[in-house]
């Protein structure tokens, strides 16, 4: 899965079937919330299982290999966003964040519960689950 493409990425994964494997790079760092269902991730080191309520931060330029598993008679659901090199300049920049480059061996990273990260993540929910065209300019402000 690799994008070109500039507008902001936010996904929001709903699956009905039993359970969906794969293997992706991961192009971009990405902060995700797990709202239902389960996700078993690995990457060449270590296997990440991740429940309902869960928050993860993934880190870019690692392949990771998932299983996602829908709860018994539900869906599986997550929401992730992309944070690309862009983004992450522009906030540096306005917000004056200097990053010294860490070795940190981990592909994802578990994130503990925060009322802030729940509220951010339902306040995108309600926008992703209704189809609408033109969303970009919000989603560049959420992000």
């Amino acid at each position: 899965m690799t994008t070109v493409n500039t507008k902001p990425k936010i996904l929001y994964s709903c699956y009905f079937t039993r359970s969906r494997e794969g293997e992706h790079f991961i192009p971009e760092h990405v902060f995700s919330y797990q709202i239902s269902g389960e996700m078993i991730a690995s990457d060449s080191k270590n296997t990440y299982h991740l429940k309902e309520g869960d928050y993860r931060f993934s880190k870019r330029n690692h392949l990771a290999k998932f299983i996602k598993i829908p709860p018994e008679g539900g869906e599986f659901k997550a929401i992730s966003l992309f944070l690309d090199q862009n983004i992450l300049k522009e906030i540096s920049k306005e917000y004056n964040f200097k990053i010294e480059k860490k070795t940190q061996e981990e592909a994802m990273i578990s994130l503990s519960p925060n009322p802030l990260y729940e509220s951010f993540m339902k306040s995108l929910i309600s926008y992703l689950e209704v189809e609408q065209n033109d969303n970009e300019v919000l989603f560049t402000l959420k992000i």
